[in-house]
Order: structure tokens, then sequence, then C-alpha cells
């Protein structure tokens, strides 16, 4: 009896992720997109406009809806690590002009729990809600250097995806990147995500020293490599910050 609600409800969640991933969409463009036909992609943005969730504009495409905001803005707020690293984010994007994230491994991948977007770079490939792999980005890879559990079955998981050539694909740079990182105390991410983006990045702890993320600066590659030590003092600075009230 349970089948069918679950299946409705994963539906649902598809339907809502494509919404975010591309923006207002079509019905034949959702059918596709979630491999549904058409008359139960026509009942479920019914049921969905209902209780606003999404909404249908003039041209006939769904958009999320308004309470969408109401269930990011509480969600957010229950998250510990946002509501504690807000006012140094911000900071960071003040003085630094680039996107600056924060980013929290939840079931095996790393996870973005909010950002504050740059004033350059528009087509970053993670934003709020998104995701990347342990072994790639300047968040992932501060994380997976400390987390020891992860990394090891990220090894074990060799040979990885590489999203561009200068992904790390094997357990042996997987361990070399880790050791390098925590030598230094900040990751580099040179186009390893994004072909001429990079970012930088520092692991985040309480204060009691537990791992809890991590957070970044990404921007253009020219904007941020020559700034890799101001920008990593700026990082280390706010991640102390933001540690003190977790």
């Amino acid at each position: 009896m349970a089948a069918k609600p679950i299946k409705v409800m994963a539906n649902s969640a598809d339907l809502l992720n494509a919404l975010a991933d591309n923006g207002p969409m079509s019905v034949v463009d959702i059918a596709e997109a979630i491999s549904m036909p058409r008359p139960s992609v026509y009942r479920l943005l019914d049921a969905l406009e209902h209780v606003e969730l999404i909404g249908i504009r003039e041209d006939g495409r769904a958009q999320l809806g308004t309470q969408i905001l109401h269930l990011a803005s509480a969600s957010l707020q229950g998250i510990p690590e946002v509501s504690a690293a807000r006012p140094a984010m911000a900071r960071l994007n003040e003085l630094t002009g680039q996107t600056v994230y924060l980013c929290a491994v939840r079931n095996q991948l790393v996870t973005c729990l909010d950002w504050v977007k740059g004033t350059k770079v528009t087509l970053l490939l993670l934003n709020p809600g998104g995701t990347l792999p342990p072994h790639a980005g300047a968040t992932s890879r501060a994380i997976m250097a400390w987390d020891d559990h992860l990394r090891h079955s990220v090894m074990a998981s060799a040979p990885l995806l590489a999203i561009t050539p200068s992904t790390l694909t094997t357990a042996e740079q997987v361990e070399a990147d880790a050791k390098t990182i925590r030598e230094r105390g900040f990751s580099v991410s040179d186009q390893d995500v994004t072909i001429g983006v990079a970012a930088l990045g520092v692991p985040l702890f309480d204060s009691h020293g537990a791992l809890r993320g991590a957070l970044s600066v990404a921007g253009l590659r020219d904007d941020v490599l020559p700034q890799q030590d101001e920008f990593v003092a700026l990082l280390q600075e706010a991640a102390k910050e933001t540690a003190a009230k977790l």
C-alpha cells in the first residue's frame, strides 16, 4: 500500500529538482528529463501547483513556486553551520569579490549548504543544494584531506570520474593531494571542476576540533590564483571565526 505514495513523492522530488537545475520547463521537457509520460506530468504539476510548490507561467512552462522560498529559508535556519558562517562569508565576499562557498559531506558527496555569489563568474558548476564528488573542487578536497574514512572510500573507488583533464582520478593522486593539503592547511582547485575557474579551500572545524565542512572562494583562475596568499589568510580567519560559533 505504501509503494504508490512513495513513488509519487519520488516523482515529485525528481520534477522539483529538474526545475531547480534547469529553470522554467515545458511539459515535454519535464517528461523527457524525468522519464515520465506527459499525462502523468500534467497530473503531478496540477498537484504541486495546488500547494504552491510550482507555478505555471503565461507561456505554459512550469517553474518553482513561492512556497519553495519558505521551505528553503526554514531549511537553512536549521543548519548550524550556515548561521555560524554567514557573517564571515559575507565579509569574505566583500573583501575578495569572489563566490564564497560553505560545503559539508552528505551521503558521501560534498553538498553546497550556502554561498555568496561573486561579482564576475556566473557559470560555476556548484550552487546551493548541489553536490560534487569528494575528489573534485576546493571544498571537497579540503574536507577529504582530514576525513580519513571518506578519503579511503574514494580511493577504493578509483579510477575516479574525470570532470576535466585536471581532476584527480587515481588513488595515488588522492592520497598525495590530501597530504599536501594537510601540510599547507588549504586546498587549491585549478580547473578541476570548471575550465577557467579556480578555488581555494580551508577545512571548517567546530570549537571542539570536529570537522564540520569547508569554506572556499572561487572565481576566474586569473583572479584567484595570483591572490592565493591573501585569500587563504582571509579564509582561515573566516573559518576560525565560524568555528568559535559552532
